[in-house]
């Protein structure tokens, strides 16, 4: 989000996104804060190489970096687009270490939750000097606007799709159309065998066909299952060379509200395909589902809320909980640290990160960057005939405080849940 719209101190008006209000903005921070507050900083870092696990290091320092090139999209189409830009910060809290460089405040401050860039005049409740008026935001043209507010999401967008193509080339995806075996057996969410286990099927059998239903393709499995929780059917294998024929009764799951038939069986296929289109691809699929999460957060965060005053509990990823439930920053970076995680896995997190957050940026309500982009739109519908329509953001500051109070509900109960019941 485009953490540079900050509201002048002798205004009564809430900042728009998290800057530290400062009595001197210009004031050095003393020697003892700067070395004191680096070496908190490069503890933190240190601890969690050493003492959680390079793992937990590397996903942390990711959401850093991606973080950062939000605000650099930011930092960079503003000076291209001629607006003034004053500071640009890695952090949020108080100021450790800074310099100038052209007009320009760049620095590191105390907790590492974020980053921001100042950019003069992004409101009219943003007072700036007269002399700055032509270099301000909200005196730029349409496009530029929207060029710069939207600069941050597609940052987001770009370091997505780098990230899905380096996998799909280096690492590949399985080929689907392809023949393939079990892997693996998997397990119910109260961690009993599933019906594949229970039966007698192994990894490395290879499964003919169910009932009469043929098994070429493995949608053509999932389908075939799916459509039938909770009955009894007939899998057919060839194990070595020996076709085998087991009864098995499948189980029941809920996904997205409905029943389906479980057999519990990972899949291994014999081709994988390297193809580097495979990296859009990837992206587009994940922004549909990240734009699906995203209508359904205010659902699913209103869900959890009689989970806050439930006991302790370890839930299962295939539970139907954990696939509705918000994650937070503390879960995601448990995931990625997580025994077992690759570099694969963590590159694949954070580009799944990398478009839901970018998507949810875009919500078209005060913080985020959709709201200022939202009303750059309006003021353009308004402005007519050579004459500039500005709107009055200060009629937006209900709606900015209901956006802040919701987020900050998200955000301390999806770190609670996190913390009281991990996803396991």
């Amino acid at each position: 989000m485009l953490n540079n719209e900050r509201i002048p101190e002798q205004r009564e008006a809430p900042p728009l996104m998290g800057e530290p209000r400062e009595r001197d903005p210009d004031q050095p921070a003393h020697p003892l804060v700067t070395l004191l507050g680096l070496a908190a900083i490069v503890g933190l870092f240190a601890w969690l190489w050493v003492g959680a696990g390079f793992a937990y290091f590397t996903i942390v320092v990711g959401l850093v970096v991606m973080i950062t090139l939000h605000e650099l999209g930011h930092y960079l189409t503003a000076r291209w687009s001629g607006m003034k830009v004053t500071q640009f910060f890695l952090f949020f809290g108080p100021r450790i270490a800074s310099f100038h460089r052209k007009g320009i405040e760049y620095g590191i401050r105390l907790v590492p939750a974020g980053a921001f860039v100042r950019i003069v005049g992004m409101t009219n409740l943003d007072e700036c000097a007269p002399e700055d008026e032509p270099y301000a935001y909200k005196n730029s043209t349409y496009p530029r606007k929207m060029w710069v507010i939207t600069a941050g999401s597609m940052m987001h967008f770009i370091q997505a799709i780098i990230l899905f193509t380096v996998l799909a080339v280096v690492v590949g995806s399985p080929d689907r159309t392809s023949a393939w075996n079990i892997e693996s057996l998997a397990e119910l969410d109260n961690g009993d065998l599933a019906p594949s286990a229970v039966a007698g099927l192994e990894p490395g059998d290879s499964i003919v066909r169910v009932d009469d239903q043929q098994t070429v393709l493995y949608e053509d499995l999932t389908d075939y299952v799916s459509e039938r929780p909770g009955e009894n059917v007939t899998v057919v294998v060839d194990r070595g060379g020996e076709e085998l024929t087991f009864d098995v009764e499948l189980a029941e799951r809920t996904r997205q509200g409905n029943q389906v038939g479980f057999l519990g069986i990972q899949p291994e296929f014999s081709v994988v395909d390297r193809n580097a289109l495979n990296g859009p691809k990837a992206f587009v699929d994940v922004s549909w589902l990240s734009l699906q999460g995203v209508a359904q957060l205010p659902v699913s965060i209103v869900k959890s809320v009689p989970l806050l005053f439930d006991g302790p509990e370890e839930v299962s990823v295939t539970s139907s909980e954990a696939s509705e439930r918000p994650v937070s920053l503390v879960g995601v970076v448990r995931f990625g640290g997580s025994e077992g995680s690759t570099w694969a896995t963590q590159l694949g997190l954070l580009a799944f990160i990398n478009v839901f957050v970018g998507w949810f940026n875009l919500i078209p309500l005060l913080p985020f960057d959709g709201g200022h982009a939202a009303i750059a739109t309006y003021e353009r519908i308004r402005s007519r005939k050579g004459r500039r329509y500005q709107a009055d953001v200060g009629k937006a500051v209900p709606i900015f405080y209901g956006t802040v109070l919701f987020l900050a509900v998200m955000f301390f109960s999806t770190i609670w849940l996190d913390i009281v019941r991990p996803i396991s």
